[in-house]
């Protein structure tokens, strides 16, 4: 890392090298930043957006003001850039408003974001003692759906023997290559072994749904690529399923189905969000299905309490979590980041 501008390179390159520990350090990290929302949500302004005047270019500007986590994240988009989102994280002195550091956006929102995911499974490991290879099963191929896998990796590493990832993708296959490659040199590398299916290979996905014990939707969707049916109804050996879904931030967009959405309602039991206040609004399943924050959990709020789960017909139990992302998660992470580049 350098003294100017963190780069997506340099951030990368940093967390394919790092260990379980250091993945942990950030976990935790980030879990006391999402405490802090919970307890005073006032920290996190609404954001800032806005179109150019040539009106080739929406901006967004979302500022974090702490006494501990202080900064902002920008956001750009030009739909003929081929670009994507491109964006920027300034974090601050919370202290005298002094720039403390740049880094650029596009790697640190995949990490922090499948950390958020993993911080109620760290909370459930418990409930895989004795399990010796773990199903995991990742709707996407992209960006999002990579650091999941690798956050699963180092999350139980001394917990279970093997890792068997399923990547279920639209078109494109992920590339796992560098993934495989950076777990094979870890000097207690634990076995991870991955097979890819296309989305519509309706089979294969009612298979790896029913044998998973950990689901991250990492796809924007408009209608939903997990049933609850799939998880519920076909016989299984599978005690518990963990499940986060990341990729929805409108509100036409649905990545499970509406029964799942009942069964937690109709159970009684609470849905793991980032915000109470921003996840139904982002979120379609739970916009449609009128979820009110008494039926939240906010990821802020899970230290100490029991780990929310339903039950499905088949006997298998489910936790679900559904995340949109707080600008106080990059501020969190960056920061670290900064902290950490200056050691060395």
């Amino acid at each position: 890392m350098n003294d100017g501008v963190i780069t997506d390179k340099e951030v990368y390159e940093f967390f394919l090298a790092a260990d379980r520990s250091v993945y942990l350090s950030f976990l935790h990290e980030l879990e006391n930043a999402l405490q802090r929302y919970s307890k005073n949500p006032s920290i996190i302004p609404h954001r800032i957006k806005g179109t150019t005047p040539s009106h080739s270019t929406i901006h967004m500007y979302m500022p974090v003001i702490d006494d501990v986590y202080s900064g902002v994240k920008t956001l750009g988009f030009n739909v003929n850039s081929n670009l994507g989102f491109v964006g920027s994280i300034n974090v601050t002195d919370a202290d005298s408003g002094a720039l403390y550091g740049t880094l650029e956006a596009k790697q640190v929102t995949g990490i922090r974001t499948a950390l958020a995911s993993c911080i109620g499974l760290y909370h459930q490991l418990t409930k895989y003692v004795g399990v010796s290879t773990i199903n995991l099963t990742v709707f996407g191929a992209g960006l999002q759906a990579f650091w999941h896998i690798m956050c699963s990796i180092q999350l139980f590493k001394g917990h279970c023997e093997a890792l068997h990832v399923r990547v279920l993708h639209r078109s494109n296959p992920m590339d796992v290559e560098p993934l495989m490659k950076a777990v094979s040199t870890e000097e207690d590398a634990m076995n991870v072994t991955v097979e890819q299916f296309l989305l519509s290979n309706a089979k294969a996905v009612r298979e790896c749904v029913n044998s998973s014990h950990v689901i991250f939707g990492c796809i924007p969707s408009e209608s939903p690529n997990l049933h609850y049916k799939d998880l519920s109804e076909f016989p299984t050996s599978v005690e518990h399923t963990y499940v986060s879904l990341i990729g929805s931030y409108k509100i036409n967009m649905h990545e499970c189905d509406e029964d799942m959405i009942k069964q937690f309602q109709n159970q009684g039991s609470l849905i793991i969000v980032d915000s109470k206040e921003h996840t139904p609004l982002e979120s379609g399943e739970l916009y449609d299905a009128m979820i009110s924050p008494e039926n939240l959990l906010e990821i802020g709020q899970l230290a100490g309490t029991k780990s929310p789960t339903i039950k499905c017909d088949n006997g298998r139990t489910l936790t679900l979590c559904k995340i949109v992302g707080l600008s106080i998660m990059d501020i969190c992470v960056s920061k670290k980041l900064l902290e950490i580049s200056n050691t060395l």
